[in-house]
């Protein structure tokens, strides 16, 4: 009899399941935002069975995001949430991914997704520039690295190649010069002349917190874990930063992730400069 109980009751929460388990879309606010139209809509969701809704920035946006009305905005309609007893849930970005608060913490340069781009050349077709981080003369068969070595000036590439080749006939494959960059995502109408947040640094999520989640914390006040239930974080990820293209042998080129806090923290918990084997993590 209990267990048929327990059955029955599971079957009734099921069939009228209560708003913590409801479904709660996506809600785009785009356009001009208009505070009776929201409230209209907030009905609207309580009538199709929805428990709520997640107030979500989208492409389009007219009004100011994160500016007085769009709190103004957000507080109106979590309180009506409350009052016809659905949930209302922020979402922490202008489209997605979370991070760089609809560019305003991401036009500042330093806190931009960066990477560094291994670049791999024929020692003929190889010029030396000042915006290169590292470089090295290596052997290369294919993905495969028997040698390499890290140089500093491009005069001493030859001696150097000279006097490997003579002391070491067994390392295979031909003669490249690898060399490495770094440099910030570039800008991008879609993060409104900002880009993807340097997820990588402490200082730049740091930032990102204060424009975003402390800002809400200031206009929307004791709303928060109350009529406000909480806040959606989208996929704050390394963009794709992390990029493969073998096809052309004359100009090889490869990327991965990369933020200015690396060098420091890495060398300080290893003991060497990973700059000295960085040809690694791109070959075998």
């Amino acid at each position: 009899m209990k267990d048929h109980n327990n059955h029955e009751a599971l079957l009734k929460r099921f069939q009228t399941p209560p708003v913590e388990v409801q479904g709660k879309p996506f809600w785009s606010w785009n356009g001009e935002l208009d505070r009776d139209e929201l409230i209209r809509q907030t009905h609207i969701m309580r009538e199709m069975g929805f428990g709520g809704h997640f107030m979500h920035s989208r492409a389009g946006l007219i009004t100011e995001y994160l500016g007085d009305e769009w709190f103004d905005h957000i507080n109106a309609v979590a309180d009506e949430s409350e009052r016809i007893g659905i949930e209302a849930w922020l979402y922490d970005e202008d489209r997605y991914p979370s991070g760089s608060a609809g560019g305003l913490v991401t036009r500042d340069e330093k806190y931009r997704c960066k990477s560094i781009v291994n670049h791999e050349r024929r020692r003929e077709d190889f010029t030396w520039s000042d915006n290169i981080y590292a470089s090295f003369l290596a052997k290369l068969d294919g993905n495969h690295l028997s040698f390499y070595r890290r140089f500093f000036k491009e005069d001493e590439i030859d001696a150097l190649m000279a006097e490997v080749d003579l002391a070491h006939p067994e390392y295979r494959g031909e003669w490249k010069i690898l060399f490495y960059t770094k440099g910030p995502y570039p800008v991008n109408t879609n993060f409104n002349d900002g880009s993807p947040l340097d997820t990588l640094s402490r200082e730049a999520v740091a930032k990102f917190i204060e424009v975003t989640h402390e800002k809400y914390r200031e206009k929307c006040g004791d709303r928060i874990g109350r009529s406000i239930k909480g806040i959606f974080t989208d996929e704050p990820r390394r963009f794709d930063s992390i990029h493969f293209d073998f096809s052309n042998p004359k100009e090889r080129f490869a990327s991965t992730c990369w933020t200015e806090e690396l060098e420091g923290e890495f060398k300080s918990r290893y003991g060497y400069d990973f700059l000295d084997r960085i040809p690694e993590l791109f070959y075998q």
